[in-house]
């Protein structure tokens, strides 16, 4: 029989008899068929014309796609015509001239045949499935009967997760089988749960081909469908619970059982997020009047990476199917997501007081006891995203509050009242609170102290979780009386999350200012300045902090008995300044930094330091260097937008002190990671810091072996407490000595302190108006005059931060804060930064003196023993060079060595006349390594020698190369470092 030739038309013809409106992959067959006999354009008009009739056709999509389809493979034209002949094309008809071929069948001819090829295949693949269910069924009945318990001491998936069995039976090797059952209780299926989880495996498995949509186990015995008829008034959530049976849902079966037991609920485990709402389903057809609870997953580690929860979304789509109550847990860390994480790291106790408390907080509709419509997340304090206009504030009424203190009344087994349980002294939950971010949710807790002071305590709601040890132990220490006993620990805890707040505050854990509706407040952590009833903004910590901003006597007493005495005195009038600088340094965005006191013991720098306390508070507010960097780290964030006084600079440890410069100048303390190496939230400030110590930075860090570095110094400036006249003093305002009137002053700022930072922030908030260019062009006018042209970018540096303390104190003097007169905080800044300019030196930059001081120490220590004279090389008499860092030659006044020969008559060493000696200098040349590793240690090699040979120290071979190459007697051609002999004269400027 001969192979009839295909034509187009043929092609064409065939198309005929099949639909475009088919999965995208039988659509791209057809088109590969096509491509295979026609693969040029005839072969495109063709799939083109087909694809047309498509509903969803594009001309672009055909494009494409049969440009992406390949001529060759299994796929040929001989598969388009078999498939068309299927479905009644007859090829003969259209290779044969003598009949003519029948019509085609017509678009809804075709979409009809459509439809029942695939109800055809539906019903095959049904009856497929069946068969296959029915084996699984009977293959998990048979080795479920099969199996028992493993050898006692074999490790199961139950002891990894700290769980126990409900209705498992077990392999001889620890592997579980959980039996998934119908509506009926009929096992249809079976789970197995690996002993151990090996890397890249499931240690869950299904058996094969067996069913598992709509199944579940039940963890626990399964409820009585609850008598509607007998409904009653009931008072309280905990009848509430009795008359609703509630059942709760769960993914998998350690997170089923963690439920149960922190509950006693019947849990039924979906196996996965996907059987969530399938089995949600089923139950409430069964127990049309329970509560069902959703005990979700929360998979914040898939969504970070896919943007998708499917755990969260899972559980929400079940609690909307069957109108239950969706519950994720809250406080989870790194690598945690189900009940059972909470379970493991926190305890039962946990699970329970989250899981009551999201029950408690969603209140039933009315009095019917009708299932929940609305679902929430234990994890997320936006859970039921309503506004206090949505829905009426819902308080457990198991909890009185009174004069007499909070009290529990909950009804025994049988419905009556049980005796009142006093849980603690009265606590109110006056308001809640967030951060300025949208997170860190808490509840400002007042109460009073056994001697009836006010205690206020903005608590994070994240306290809560776990055992609630840490929040209870901060409100003991903060005065409130907490009863004794085991219950009274969750029962607190409920009854904290149980009020439903009316009113809203703003926290932070960051102290100084901060925008709150486009407005500046300053935040202290006992009071807010600018903050209002509407927009209220308050200080939230982990524990009650000790209030260091405290306040004794009026402003008018400290103007007159404290800062009175600052004028004149230099010292004094800079310290009291850096005070109000610290306050106003934001305004001009400024970094932070410091300033270091140093003087003998008893000259007056502690003076100064309690002089710039007491204008925040008294010597409460001043702290000491005796700390770990750790502790100064919590202390720096405390003092934000503030002044940091640190007194005895010589009490911390040399190793630590430079780093710790570092640190408060950086404005940000060290990276922490958590427990799954993961960063945690850096503490950030922003502030000047005020110390005194009878050593410098750079002598105290010497006594660790460490050298200070130039970034340290600036961050800490070094300027001398000895004023030259009485100390630290220059006006000792009518005192006999300097030791009387340090007496006085300390006197003074015990007993008024406090009232002027008030003040100078109220002034600040009241003029913020343009406050901040009002600054700028303040401590710009003032460093203008101050500093000079031809400092170095460090000393102009430094020297803004002296001008911003004179610019502080001018603004606090105009404010009527000081009562000094105009000019006295400038003259005191001036005064104090060239204290500091004198005895720094110079007005180079401070790396480029210690550069050269190196370089001039390494020859001068080393000169003699470990550089070879080069006139001596040869000498076996010579002495011998040990750990030799290179050679070194005599030069006269011109710069050209120093030669031995008859027609000069000259002679080296001892023997050489004085005359000659006056003109004699030593050059040096030094091996690149060891100039590079000794004599630049702790300096970058390439920038000291650009330095040295910017001042002509250095003699470079070229522009492009600071070594050169010297023949060394007895080594030869080789690259050294040439230092001329002017390395000792002049410095760095």
């Amino acid at each position: 029989m001969t192979k009839p030739n295909i034509t187009p038309e043929i092609v064409r013809a065939a198309l005929g008899y099949l639909s475009p409106n088919v999965p995208r992959d039988e659509w791209a067959r057809v088109g590969m068929a096509i491509k295979s006999e026609y693969p040029d354009d005839t072969g495109l008009s063709l799939f083109d014309e087909f694809s047309k009739g498509g509903e969803s056709y594009t001309a672009k999509a055909v494009q494409s796609t049969w440009k992406s389809l390949k001529a060759t493979g299994g796929v040929t034209v001989a598969t388009l015509l078999h498939e068309a002949q299927s479905h009644g094309f007859d090829l003969s008809e259209h290779s044969s001239a003598t009949h003519a071929p029948k019509q085609a069948p017509s678009p809804e001819e075709l979409a009809r045949q459509a439809t029942e090829r695939k109800a055809a295949a539906k019903r095959e693949q049904e009856r497929t499935e069946a068969a296959q269910f029915a084996a699984a069924a009977k293959a998990a009945k048979r080795w479920y009967a099969a199996s028992d318990s493993p050898p006692e001491g074999t490790p199961t998936y139950l002891s990894r997760k700290g769980v126990q069995s409900s209705g498992l039976r077990f392999e001889a090797d620890g592997t579980a089988l959980v039996p998934l059952c119908d509506s009926t209780g009929k096992l249809l299926n079976l789970q197995t749960l690996a002993p151990t989880k090996s890397p890249g495996k499931s240690d869950k498995m299904f058996l094969k081909d067996g069913r598992k949509s709509g199944l579940w186990h039940l963890v626990g015995t399964a409820p009585k469908q609850p008598n509607l008829e007998q409904k009653q008034a009931v008072a309280g959530i905990e009848s509430a619970q009795n008359a609703i049976t509630t059942i709760a849902i769960a993914e998998g079966y350690a997170t089923a059982w963690t439920v149960h037991h922190a509950t006693g609920w019947p849990v039924a485990c979906a196996f996965d997020a996907g059987n969530l709402t399938k089995v949600a389903t089923e139950l409430r057809k069964l127990y049309p009047a329970a509560r069902l609870v959703i005990a979700g997953d929360d998979d914040r580690d898939t969504e970070a990476t896919t943007g998708r929860n499917a755990g969260r979304e899972a559980a929400d789509k079940a609690a909307k199917a069957v109108q239950g109550l969706a519950v994720l847990p809250a406080g989870l860390q790194d690598d945690e997501s189900d009940w059972n994480d909470v379970h493991a790291r926190l305890g039962i106790d946990a699970v329970r007081t989250q899981l009551m408390s999201a029950i408690e907080n969603a209140a039933p509709k009315g009095d019917t006891l009708s299932p929940f419509a609305e679902s929430a997340n234990a994890g997320d304090e936006a859970t039921a995203h309503a506004k206090p206009s949505d829905k009426a504030p819902y308080e457990d009424k198991r909890f009185t509050v009174s004069d007499s203190g909070v009290w529990f009344q909950g009804l025994d087994e049988k419905g009556n009242l049980k005796i009142p349980l006093k849980l603690c002294s009265r606590l109110d939950v006056s308001a809640g609170v967030r951060d300025f971010e949208g997170g860190g949710f808490g509840y400002l807790l007042e109460f009073d102290d056994p001697l009836g002071h006010r205690k206020s305590w903005p608590m994070p709601a994240r306290m809560l979780s776990g055992d609630g040890n840490e929040y209870r132990s901060a409100l003991l220490n903060m005065g409130l009386r907490i009863e004794p006993g085991n219950p009274i620990k969750s029962l607190l805890s409920t009854y904290i999350q149980s009020r439903q707040p009316t009113a809203w505050a703003h926290c932070t854990d960051r102290a100084g200012w901060h925008n709150s509706e486009g407005k500046a407040v300053y935040v202290q952590p006992r009071h807010t300045f600018g903050d209002s009833p509407e927009h209220r903004v308050i200080y939230q910590s982990d524990s009650g902090m000790e209030n260091t901003f405290r306040s004794a006597g009026t402003l008018d007493q400290w103007r007159g008995k404290v800062a009175a005495l600052c004028i004149g005195n230099t010292r004094l009038a800079f310290a009291v300044s850096s005070a109000f600088a610290g306050m106003a340094m934001r305004w001009i965005k400024s970094e932070s930094g410091g300033f270091h006191l140093r003087g003998d013991s008893s000259s007056g720098k502690t003076t100064a330091l309690r002089v710039a306390a007491s204008v925040f508070g008294g010597d409460s507010f001043m702290q000491r260097w005796r700390a770990t960097d750790n502790a100064i780290e919590a202390i720096a964030a405390q003092h934000c937008d503030a002044l940091l006084v640190l007194d005895e600079l010589a009490q911390v440890d040399p190793k630590q002190a430079g780093e710790i410069a570092y640190m408060l100048g950086n404005g940000q303390g060290k990276a922490r990671a958590n427990r799954s190496a993961l960063p945690k939230p850096l503490l950030r400030w922003n502030l000047l810091f005020l110390s005194a110590g009878e050593v410098g930075l750079a002598q105290h860090v010497a006594e660790s072996g460490k050298r200070v570095r130039a970034g340290q110094e600036v961050r800490m400036v070094d300027m001398p407490a000895d004023t030259g006249v009485h100390g630290a003093f220059e006006s000792l305002h009518d005192h006999e000595s300097a030791s009387s009137f340090s007496d006085a002053v300390t006197t003074a700022c015990k007993r008024w302190h406090g009232t002027a930072a008030p003040a100078f922030i109220e002034h600040l908030i009241a003029q913020q108006e343009g406050l901040s260019a009002r600054m700028l062009a303040a401590v710009d006018a003032v460093a203008a005059q101050m500093i000079p042209e031809a400092a170095s970018g460090q000393v102009h540096r430094v020297g803004g931060r002296f001008a911003l303390v004179a610019a502080a104190g001018e603004l606090a003097t105009q404010a009527g804060i000081t009562g000094w007169p105009e000019g006295e905080a400038t003259r005191a800044a001036r005064a104090c930064f060239e204290a500091w300019l004198s005895a720094r030196g110079g007005l180079g930059n401070l790396e480029q003196s210690q550069m050269l001081g190196q370089v001039r120490n390494f020859l001068q220590l080393h000169g003699a023993g470990r550089f070879t004279w080069w006139h001596r090389a040869a000498d076996d008499h010579a002495p011998n060079t040990l750990s030799r860092a290179g050679y070194k030659r005599m030069v006269n006044d011109d710069g050209k060595p120093v030669r031995s020969n008859a027609e000069h008559q000259r002679e080296f060493g001892d023997r050489i006349t004085d005359a000659d000696a006056q003109g004699v200098a030593t050059e040096y040349f030094i091996f690149p390594e060891v100039f590079d590793k000794e004599v630049c240690q702790g300096f970058d090699a390439k920038a000291v020698k650009h330095f040295l040979r910017s001042l002509g120290h250095l003699h470079a071979e070229s522009d492009t190369r600071y070594d050169r190459k010297e023949r060394l007697p007895g080594i030869g051609q080789t690259r050294v470092i040439k230092i001329k002999p002017s390395i000792f004269e002049g410095d760095a400027e």
